[in-house]
Parts: C-alpha cells; sequence; structure tokens
C-alpha cells in the first residue's frame, strides 16, 4: 500500500515537473515585439566585413505606419508601407494574437485562411453547470470562412479580406475583420 502512495506521488511530481522543462513558446512569440540583434563570435568580426564590402546592400525601409483606405465598393483596405514579407509576418502575429483561427496560409498565393465569429461570445468558465452547457449545448461560435489577402504596391503591401469565393468584402462582417485587423496592428505599432 505504501509503494502505491509512493508511486502516486512519485508520479504527480514528476507530471508536474514536467512544465518546467517544456515552457510554452507561444505566449513569448504573440507577445514579442522586435527580434534581437545576432550576436557574432569575436572570431567572424573579420569575415563579416570583408563579406559586406564586396555585396551590394540595399537598404530595406521596415515602415510602422497603417492606413485605411476606403475607396467605395469592394475597394476597402490597409496598407502598410513596407515590403511583402514583413507584413506577412504582422498579419499572421494580428491574427494569432486575436486568437483568430488560421485553417490554412499559402504564401505564394498570399492568402491566410481564416474562421471568423464577428458576434464572438466569452464563454464563462465558472462551474459544474458551465462546463456542462459547454459539452452538451449548442455552439455558441458561429465562425465562418474569409480570406486575408495580401498584395504589394509601389506604396506598400494592401491587406484585403475577401469571402470565401475570393470576392474583396467591404461591408458587413468582412469589414468587421479588416477593422480588428487595423486596431491590431496599429496597437501593435504604437507599443
Amino acid at each position: 500500500m505504501k509503494l502505491i502512495k509512493l508511486f502516486i506521488i512519485f508520479t504527480f511530481t514528476f507530471v508536474a515537473a514536467c512544465s518546467q522543462f517544456f515552457p510554452d513558446k507561444e505566449k513569448d512569440y504573440v507577445n514579442s515585439k522586435e527580434i534581437p540583434p545576432l550576436q557574432i563570435p569575436p572570431g567572424m568580426q573579420a569575415d563579416k566585413l570583408a563579406a559586406e564590402s564586396e555585396a551590394v546592400v540595399v537598404p530595406l525601409t521596415l515602415g510602422k505606419s497603417i492606413e485605411y483606405i476606403d475607396q467605395g465598393e469592394n475597394n476597402t483596405y490597409l496598407r502598410i508601407n513596407s515590403p511583402f514579407a514583413h507584413v506577412w509576418r504582422i498579419v499572421g502575429k494580428a491574427l494569432t494574437e486575436r486568437a483568430i483561427e488560421i485553417t490554412d496560409k499559402n504564401r505564394s498565393l498570399a492568402t491566410y485562411y481564416v474562421q471568423y465569429d464577428p458576434e464572438i461570445q466569452m464563454v464563462s468558465d465558472g462551474g459544474f453547470w458551465d462546463e456542462f452547457v459547454f459539452f452538451f449545448g449548442s455552439d455558441a461560435n458561429q465562425e465562418l470562412p474569409y480570406q486575408v489577402f495580401l498584395t504589394e504596391s509601389e506604396l506598400g503591401t494592401d491587406i484585403f479580406v475577401r469571402d470565401q469565393l475570393g470576392n474583396n468584402l467591404s461591408q458587413g462582417d468582412g469589414i468587421k475583420l479588416l477593422n480588428l485587423l487595423f486596431a491590431t496592428i496599429k496597437d501593435d505599432f504604437d507599443n
């Protein structure tokens, strides 16, 4: 009997200690603002300077300004004055930060496929009855498929919200998703 008790205590202790060895990195990614600079060992400094003198360095501007552009019917979008690669990361981070489910993403088509519910309700986690309703009640989320489409222009990268057929949306629930992205990215740039 004592052996079983010791085994159970050891098992619980070991399982509780597992979180120390495998921390959750998702929160670090969502809350990160900038990538720290790369630390180069002192012995490689000379190699780096020689490589920089030979290569042509093209300056790349990573702007932190976002514009909300409404040009009428089916032409409402966001513009960030940065190259596509940087904006792709910013949009993915904004979607993750707002807990919008990304069902698929295709960088070659410049499209995030997402599930979004504009009327989402917060689920309370108060007690047994809430758990019972959660498991056996109807689904509170009525998520619809949308596409977040990016296109590069001479002024930066434009972000559109489209329906599942690929039509640009400038009203209704699609505009709510675009407004949510605008607010999230603007908050990220301001901080």
